[in-house]
């Protein structure tokens, strides 16, 4: 998953609890701007921190796996 996808990702689950882009704001304490940024894939160097924060307040983690490898079961079930 490359920054674009992940930004969009983050989109997805934000719109899937109903929060606007303010609501994230106010519960991450990440500016407006900068959570628009991401969720478009305009920030080249993305804080960590800051995805980590976003991830965490929409239920969600980081996992690393090996790249090219073929997703799980669970991973797909995942993405329906």
């Amino acid at each position: 998953m490359n920054l674009s996808q992940l930004g969009k990702e983050i989109q997805h689950l934000r719109k899937s609890k109903n929060w606007s882009q303010n609501d994230l704001e106010q519960y991450s304490g990440i500016t407006k701007r900068t959570i628009s940024k991401i969720e478009n894939g305009f920030i080249d160097e993305v804080g960590i921190k800051k995805v980590e924060t976003l991830l965490d307040l929409l239920g969600q983690e980081f996992a690393l796996r090996p790249k090219g490898r073929p997703k799980t079961l669970e991973e797909l079930q995942d993405e329906q």
